[in-house]
């Protein structure tokens, strides 16, 4: 639909008849809806509910918001208002409820742009997740090789601390062993000086058991040896 610019002057004896019809006729309804223009098109705003009534408004293109009061008695003409604070009637067959199909579609581009960039965002986030996860994979196969010779270097000192403790055991099992000879060989000493103390003992008592059986034999012996008899020729 071409939308009529110009300014149309209608016989004043129409006007009048409208007018008096517009006295007798009762008020349209009034209630704010918010409404959107159809697609594809232009409508203009009158300053009345008639096509008679000069233009306010040249033309509100298709999918602009507009606010509804009321609709004229035989429903064809919507009053209206713009955001732009701009209040007329226009024609309410080009007036509809839901949001038309380009301002749909404009969300939808909308919405698809959002998600696209979400997506390239994410994705950047994936290149440096690997990035970062391939760094991660070199440090860590490095940390597992220092873990590998970490490991070979404690058996290491694990069996050199084996044989420490084993080496320790054995020195102090000698030490022990050592310390009980040497007690052992104190004993002995003390045993070969008791032993050697009791061998002076005898022999000082063989000595005197000897000299008393020496003596003893002296004075029994001449008392058991016969005297002889005196040679009494000389007589």
């Amino acid at each position: 639909m071409t939308p009529n610019n110009t300014l149309i002057q209608p016989p004043s004896a129409i006007v009048g008849l409208l007018l008096l019809l517009g006295a007798l006729l009762p008020a349209p309804s009034f209630g704010e809806e918010q409404r959107y223009i159809t697609d594809e098109i232009l409508v203009p705003v009158r300053s009345g509910a008639g096509g008679e009534y000069r233009i306010v408004n040249k033309g509100l293109s298709s999918g602009t918001p507009i606010t509804q009061f009321g609709l004229s008695e035989d429903g064809v003409w919507a009053e209206v208002e713009t955001r732009g604070g701009t209040r007329g009637w226009l024609r309410a067959q080009y007036i509809q409820v839901d949001r038309p199909s380009q301002l749909l579609l404009e969300d939808a581009n909308k919405a698809y742009a959002n998600l696209e960039a979400d997506r390239n965002k994410l994705r950047s986030l994936l290149d440096d997740s690997q990035s970062v996860a391939y760094e991660a994979d070199g440090q860590l196969l490095e940390i597992k090789e220092k873990l590998t010779v970490s490991e070979a270097e404690l058996s290491r000192i694990k069996q050199i601390s084996g044989a420490a403790i084993e080496l320790d055991s054995r020195n102090q099992l000698l030490a022990k062993n050592l310390e009980t000879k040497r007690s052992e060989a104190e004993l002995l000493k003390l045993e070969n000086v008791r032993l050697q103390e009791r061998i002076k003992s005898n022999q000082i008592i063989d000595g005197a058991l000897a000299v008393l059986l020496g003596v003893i034999i002296m004075a029994i012996a001449p008392k058991l040896i016969p005297k002889r008899r005196r040679n009494d020729g000389w007589s």
